[in-house]
């Protein structure tokens, strides 16, 4: 029997590489490119004529370091800037993501000295990070820092600098094994250091504890990720929440099912829609991920 599916209230957030070259070139994540600004531009506006109006908006950066967030040519900033140039708020929601491991040498999501977490530094990256796409108009930062004060922190600096942006923050992010074929596309290592501010993939309540916390920081709407091994903590988190809760399909996730079908296993759109389904029965209201096409495609039907 044909499944009668139906999206009325969940919709898509698609991860949109951004490097600092001039051509677009291809990711670790097949039908996902690394766009040149005005390649980036080009997506945003195909994307639109199909019905599809969000991005979290990530850096792939040719050289590490956080100094090149001031710079007036910086990538992300400039497409922020374009973009909201080019579209009214009404017609595109540009989340930027405040992750530090596509900017820092050691690949991770905070700042390490003497083999130990620097908080404050970290707390600093994450906001001058958010500040910059503020400024340059996004109307959500993404930090992802895994730290009790990542939410306030950047309330507070926005407030100071009289900026209105709003905060989606990635309040359940586990320590997993499923971020591999991301960390390729921003060229960012895979370390075992992690584990030190990630979340324990078997302990939800202080996942869930850090959302509950978030929310009272100020933020707008919170991320679970990853999605599929996580559905008892979407389920919660969605159950609890007073804010939006989105979903991240993460890149490992997408990329078992690409490598799935390509080995005839399994048949794409079945799958997107199927776990798609999985998600919106949990109460997401956002999924965010790299299979927007499938997305489209039975959202269209």
């Amino acid at each position: 029997m044909k499944n009668n599916f139906q999206l009325p209230s969940m919709d898509y957030i698609e991860c949109l590489f951004i490097g600092p070259a001039e051509w677009p070139k291809e990711s670790a994540l097949k039908n996902n490119l690394i766009h040149s600004v005005d390649s980036a531009l080009a997506h945003v506006e195909m994307r639109l004529e199909q019905g599809l109006s969000r991005w979290l908006v990530v850096a792939v950066n040719q050289q590490k370091g956080l100094s090149q967030v001031s710079h007036s040519q910086f990538h992300i900033a400039r497409f922020i800037e374009r973009a909201c140039q080019r579209w009214t708020r009404d017609q595109i929601t540009l989340i930027a993501d405040v992750g530090l491991s596509p900017y820092l040498e050691s690949g991770q999501s905070v700042v390490f000295a003497d083999h130990s977490i620097d908080i404050e530094a970290s707390y600093q990256g994450a906001v001058d990070l958010a500040l910059r796409f503020a400024k340059a108009g996004a109307d959500y930062v993404a930090p992802c820092l895994s730290l009790p004060e990542q939410t306030s922190r950047i309330v507070s600096a926005l407030a100071t600098n009289g900026l209105e942006c709003g905060l989606m923050p990635y309040s359940t992010k586990f320590s997993s094994s499923l971020y591999g074929p991301y960390r390729d596309t921003v060229q960012s290592s895979l370390g075992l250091k992690r584990k030190d501010y990630q979340f324990d993939f078997s302990d939800s309540q202080q996942a869930l504890q850090q959302m509950d916390s978030d929310l009272e920081q100020g933020a707008a709407m919170t991320i679970v990720k990853p999605a599929l091994p996580y559905l008892d903590v979407l389920q919660a988190a969605c159950r609890r929440s007073s804010k939006p809760v989105a979903v991240y399909h993460v890149s490992g996730e997408y990329a078992m099912a690409i490598h799935a079908s390509e080995g005839g296993l399994l048949y794409l759109p079945d799958y997107f829609e199927e776990i798609h389904a999985a998600f919106h029965r949990c109460g997401a209201q956002y999924v965010i991920g790299y299979a927007a096409d499938f997305f489209l495609e039975f959202r269209n039907q």
